[in-house]
């Protein structure tokens, strides 16, 4: 059995490819991949899948549909992609994340009687990626190498406030030349405790620092946000000049209102300006009790999309609260996908594009959108889909959206768009 792998080291977004030759003809190819997380042992994943052999005695991973396993595509990424957990010593993998260590994932083969094992390697960050903190009026991490580019993105994470899953987008990033700053907008000392009446003059000092700083020294900045942070930065694009890229992924076209926790809190805006709400949609949380009762009873995962949408359709103040992208002076990225369960983004993107064509906008506008992704993680291959495409809730389940296939390759695919696009 011989085994050649493309990239069995490399960053923890790249596709690795996997061929086995030398084997007995019209046999079967037995694979198994194990992985734990680094900054969390005792959470075991595992995935596997069993290939017919053909006559020429190999199998490309890329070519062959495998017979019976944790997925079916023709994909060498297939065993990464569906790996599942398979022990847990009950810890939480969002807990503790690190990206100093790779992930290493120990790869099985087996035909008739010969077995072979060998270790991907998945890097999160170039050898020479500087991780600094940052507490300059405002608290972050700055991600840099010494010979980085003079291009610096501003990282917006979404609701969860996790700042620490930040690194996890920040590190490959960086990795590829660019100054990443990421920062938290709630939950810290100095902002509100919750995602309510944000003030945007905070990211007004961040934008000084980025353009003073002797690191970044940005004559530009770049904003990368995600869910509620590609509202925010949308909002922060429509408003403030300096802002010459913005790659939203699953964003809104509106300003909503305050988040506490998953649900909707207080009757006011998620931002502010000079101490007042920004004009706002008010999101019903009764719509959403009413449809996971519906869906639990049907046996159907449900999720918050339909709250948004009909939130909106009942709002007399859409207008008011639409972001006036249409203001910006970016270039833009939108990605969505059209199964997102978390909330309507593909009505929003496809709204956000009808809007700027109507103005005549004059910058580069892209959108990608993704028929079977719903609202993964922007970076491919990290933390395990299983996890987070459907959890169990209150005798139903939630689901974010899309199937497992379709979020791997739209995570796969919109993040090599995203590097393009800042590049």
């Amino acid at each position: 059995m011989k085994i050649t792998i493309e990239n069995q080291e490399a960053f923890v977004d790249e596709k690795v490819r996997i061929t086995v030759s030398g084997l007995t003809p019209n046999s079967q190819l037995r694979a198994r991949m194990k992985m734990e997380l680094p900054w969390c042992s005792g959470e075991e994943f595992s995935s596997y899948a069993v290939f017919e052999v053909g006559e020429t005695g190999e199998v490309d991973f890329d070519q062959a549909e495998p017979v019976a396993g944790t997925y079916k595509a023709r994909t060498s990424m297939g065993l990464i992609y569906s790996l599942r957990l398979s022990k847990s010593a009950g810890k939480n993998i969002a807990e503790n994340i690190s990206i100093e260590k790779p992930i290493r994932i120990n790869l099985g083969l087996e035909a008739s009687s010969e077995q072979k094992e060998i270790q991907l390697i998945r890097y999160f960050a170039a050898k020479n990626l500087i991780i600094k903190p940052v507490s300059d009026g405002f608290t972050g991490q700055l991600f840099y190498r010494e010979n980085s580019c003079d291009k610096t993105i501003l990282m917006l994470g979404g609701s969860d406030g996790q700042m620490e899953s930040l690194a996890l987008i920040a590190g490959p990033l960086a990795s590829r030349g660019f100054n990443v700053l990421s920062v938290p907008y709630f939950g810290v000392e100095g902002l509100p405790e919750k995602l309510e009446e944000v003030p945007l003059e905070y990211f007004e000092k961040i934008f000084h620092w980025l353009e003073t700083n002797a690191i970044t020294k940005a004559e530009e900045i770049y904003l990368h946000g995600t869910s509620k942070g590609g509202e925010l930065a949308l909002l922060l694009a429509s408003r403030y000049p300096r802002i010459k890229k913005v790659a939203a992924v699953e964003p809104h076209a509106y300003c909503f209102q305050a988040l506490d926790g998953l649900m909707s809190g207080k009757n006011v805006s998620s931002w502010s300006y000079q101490g007042k709400s920004i004009p706002f949609i008010e999101v019903d949380n009764n719509i959403f009790f009413e449809d996971q009762k519906k869906a639990v009873g049907a046996g159907m995962p449900f999720g918050f999309a339909g709250t948004y949408q009909k939130s909106l359709e009942r709002a007399g103040n859409k207008e008011e609260a639409r972001i006036k992208i249409e203001n910006s002076e970016a270039d833009i990225l939108l990605i969505c996908g059209e199964k997102d369960n978390i909330w309507n983004s593909y009505d929003a993107c496809s709204e956000l594009l009808q809007v700027l064509k109507r103005h005549n906008y004059r910058h580069s506008v892209q959108l990608l959108s993704y028929e079977n992704m719903g609202h993964p993680m922007p970076v491919p291959f990290v933390i395990p889909l299983s996890l987070t495409l459907e959890m169990p809730v209150n005798g139903g389940l939630f689901s974010s959206g899309g199937t497992v296939e379709g979020n791997a390759r739209g995570q796969y695919e919109s993040f090599r768009k995203t590097i393009e696009f800042f590049n």
